[in-house]
């Protein structure tokens, strides 16, 4: 039975049970590790805006650390305003940051003052960053550009948004980033309140993946041009839903730089963009969970690696990408559901053995 969630009763225990597991965590486990894991839930959903784009629509972006990054600018400079004017005479300036006094400013700008209220930046910083993407979507989608092509555009696109942000470092802090603003780490209700906004965006995206919309896209995916013959407003879908996952990323990327402490030019550059990918990839595109899986395997994996083997970390997750997606190409997830298939199959009598393992060569979708 499926209920108002859009689960099926095991599924929605399964679901709370995961919740129920994510909350209790922090309550046994020290700041540092809590602090990790609400990091690596803002990857989640950056993961997710990833999947809803490339997993559902096809689009391959290479740049939407874009609007995860311009999130995090956003609210790293709140923040850093706030506190240079709480600590005013900390390197003898005024109340404005240091990496504006070291690149010869004297004043705060006037178009970024509005940027002191915090609870200004938030809102501003999403809407920012989803108007961005309507416009690149509008000059995109609407052009029919699709494929390699869109990644290739999405790739220099965020080059030149990271080359911006090193450039201008009177504004941004530069190479060394946003840095020395209080964060919210070592703060449980923060975390708490990342875990709210993640459930909260994958019961979204669950949304908008079950329902007729969410048809259209897997139809846009696997053939556009038939989409469109058959009157779909193809390039409206593309827009809606890419504006959708860039404020998402967006989200994500503020409640990270709320919690991290630093904001870098890494963090909006085609580095990050690259690594959701591969964790969406490796979860399994097209799933939601597997995006999610994905995220928390791939970083939890660079982190206890980082730990331990801090020398050949980074050939170690090499290593355990290549081998997941030689042995599963539709990544952990869709190799689950594929097997899960090819089970019910079989216990229903609807085919024999031999002729449900051809399940295994069908694509998830």
């Amino acid at each position: 039975m499926i209920g108002l969630t859009g689960l099926s009763r095991s599924q929605l225990i399964i679901a709370l049970a995961v919740i129920a597991g994510f909350f209790v965590f922090p309550l046994y486990a020290g700041a540092f590790r809590t602090d990790q894991l609400g990091l690596f839930l803002c990857y989640v959903m950056f993961a997710l805006s990833l999947d809803l784009i490339w997993g559902f629509t096809g689009i391959l972006s290479l740049g939407n650390a874009i609007y995860f990054g311009g999130g995090a600018y956003f609210i790293g400079l709140a923040l850093k305003l706030q506190y240079a004017a709480t600590h005013a005479t900390r390197y003898g300036e005024g109340a404005i940051p240091d990496f504006m006094t070291w690149n010869g400013l004297t004043e705060i700008p006037r178009w970024m003052r509005p940027l002191r209220n915090v609870w200004f930046a938030a809102p501003a910083g999403v809407l920012a960053m989803g108007f961005l993407a309507f416009v690149f979507g509008v000059i995109t989608f609407k052009r029919h550009i699709y494929g390699v092509y869109c990644a290739v555009i999405t790739l220099a696109e965020s080059l030149i948004f990271e080359e911006l942000i090193i450039e201008k470092q009177a504004y941004t802090g530069g190479f060394n980033g946003i840095t020395d603003y209080d964060s919210y780490s070592g703060s449980l209700h923060f975390y708490w309140v990342i875990l709210a906004v993640t459930v909260f965006f994958f019961w979204l995206s669950r949304k908008l993946t079950t329902t007729h919309f969410g048809m259209v896209l897997r139809s846009i995916r696997e053939n556009e041009l038939r989409s469109e013959f058959f009157g779909f407003e193809v390039a409206n879908y593309k827009i809606f839903v890419f504006t959708v996952a860039a404020m998402m990323s967006a989200v994500a990327g503020g409640l990270y730089a709320a919690l991290n402490g630093i904001v870098s030019h890494q963090d909006i550059g085609p580095i990050l963009s690259i690594e959701g990918v591969i964790w969406v990839a490796v979860g399994g595109r097209g799933t939601l969970i597997g995006s999610m899986v994905g995220a928390i395997l791939v970083k939890g994996a660079q982190s206890l690696l980082s730990e331990q083997f801090a020398w050949i970390w980074d050939l170690l997750v090499g290593f355990m990408f290549i081998l997941i997606i030689v042995l599963m190409p539709d990544g952990i997830m869709g190799a689950l559901l594929r097997r899960a298939r090819r089970r019910r199959a079989i216990a229903a009598g609807r085919m024999p053995a031999y002729e449900a393992a051809r399940i295994e060569e069908t694509p998830t979708t």
